[in-house]
């Protein structure tokens, strides 16, 4: 969001609760502001000019909801709104979420996360210590008990809740559906919005896009394109991002060609053995996500299945990023720059990056 309507934004005012129905066209609000690189989230102005956040899917496009300041003033809604009292206490429903607060308008008024449990060491699970943040876990995601008593203003949740039969202001964050590294990182602004600071939520983004901007293409030049698959595996199933995701942006952006063309537009593409050894046998490097508490080498993978020796025979180089030791779904979410370093680092040079989340797959 750009850093002219920042003021503007923050002067609006905010209550509590939803509100849904059917007819008037959104089609005929003005825009007021769109995103630069993220594609589920623009401001606009209502037929009671009113500014207006809408959510959306960022892959179909499909309207999810709205959030205003104060009281919705405009007509009828096809989506679900969101009204915000000043002040909201807010409940998160994945660390990426308290991660992209804490990077943008800060943590001042989280009150509550059914993720906790998740959450790396940090500067943000030390907030949530220090300040008794309430675990709200429980059966079917949410322990209703904690969260009717803590009765917060906002609930940062996946569109897969359905939380409307509680009355629960729950608002869809979509950001995993982002098609760019910095779509992801991006979302900080709107949750700066709903937090009242739109302009910090905007400085951040715009030191986080400039830091990205400026490693981008370096140093490819005349060199030779590495082809390179990025990937885990589960209960013997290969998943991969597919064509279209921010994982295969990186790689582009880092100086590659991204080797799956498949693209899934709910989750990851689901690979057989065979497939991927299709796909190993034509890539230069394949790059692994696992979660390993001590460290993830070629007996684990082996563990895993035996057949996997004919991957580490197809593929020049295996790289893994641990996500027990880097915290790949929580803070480099907001350091997407991190990532495209260590990315150009492996790719281009073969070495460890400076901020070591990519290492080649050792030996026992």
């Amino acid at each position: 969001m750009a850093l002219t309507w920042g003021a503007a934004l923050i002067c609006l005012g905010v209550l509590g609760c939803q509100t849904s129905a059917s007819t008037t066209p959104r089609s005929a609000w003005v825009t007021l502001d769109s995103p630069q690189h993220a594609e589920g989230h623009s401001w606009h102005v209502n037929d009671a000019g009113q500014v207006t956040l809408v959510l959306s899917n960022p892959r179909s496009g499909q309207a999810l909801g709205a959030v205003v300041h104060g009281q919705w003033r405009g007509g009828i809604l096809d989506i679900p709104c969101v009204e915000l009292a000043p002040d909201p206490e807010v409940v998160t429903s994945s660390t990426t979420h308290a991660h992209l607060l804490h990077a943008g308008a800060g943590l001042g008024r989280w009150a509550g996360c059914n993720s906790l449990n998740y959450l790396a060491e940090g500067p943000v699970l030390h907030h949530a210590r220090q300040h008794g943040v309430v675990d709200v876990a429980g059966d079917g995601g949410w322990n209703v008990e904690r969260m009717e008593a803590l009765s917060p203003g906002l609930v940062l949740g996946s569109p897969a809740y359905d939380l409307s039969t509680r009355g629960w202001p729950m608002v869809p964050i979509t950001e995993y559906l982002e098609a760019h590294p910095l779509g992801r990182a991006e979302w900080m602004v709107p949750l700066a919005w709903m937090m009242g600071d739109s302009l910090a939520g905007a400085q951040a983004f715009a030191d986080i896009r400039d830091r990205y901007e400026a490693l981008k293409g370096q140093g490819m030049t005349g060199a030779q394109v590495p082809i390179v698959l990025m990937g885990s595996v589960a209960d013997g199933v290969w998943h991969a991002p597919g064509q279209n995701t921010f994982v295969s942006r990186w790689v582009e952006d880092a100086g590659g060609q991204y080797a799956l063309t498949e693209e899934d537009h709910d989750s990851n593409v689901a690979l057989g053995l065979e497939q991927v050894l299709e796909h190993a046998a034509q890539c230069d490097l394949w790059m692994m996500v696992v979660q390993d508490p001590d460290s993830f080498t070629v007996s684990d993978l082996l563990a895993q299945d035996p057949k996997h020796r004919a991957l580490l025979e197809a593929t020049d180089e295996v790289w893994v990023c641990n996500t027990a030791k880097h915290d790949y779904f929580g803070a480099l979410v907001v350091q997407p720059d991190f990532i495209l370093e260590d990315l150009q680092s492996a790719m281009q040079l073969g070495l460890v990056g400076p901020h070591g989340t990519f290492k080649p797959l050792s030996s026992p």
